[in-house]
């Protein structure tokens, strides 16, 4: 492969990083704006089911041993609330 070629390739792949960047941000601010307006609309409970239900479809569709680090990651997350929750309580 040539010089030109190289940086030809190089500089294709750092558009597509920056276009897949923006456009994350961009679908940060709408999942943000839905979020937001569903929690405000219908509160917790019927987001913690919303939660749920996605957490659950991922998990469907999820390798096995990437399903097994998302839910070894959730059950530390969820220690680390009620050792949280606990430690403030208590306070």
């Amino acid at each position: 492969m040539d010089k030109d070629l190289q940086l030809s390739l190089a500089n294709n792949a750092k558009e597509w990083l920056a276009l897949s960047l923006s456009i994350s941000s961009a679908e940060k601010i709408s999942f943000d704006k839905i979020h937001d307006g569903f929690f405000s609309t219908y509160g917790a409970h019927f987001m913690a089911h919303v939660y749920r239900d996605t957490f659950e479809r991922v998990l469907q569709n999820t390798p096995e041993a990437e399903r097994n680090k998302l839910i070894v990651s959730f059950r530390e997350s969820m220690d680390k609330a009620i050792d949280d929750h606990y430690a403030t309580s208590q306070e």
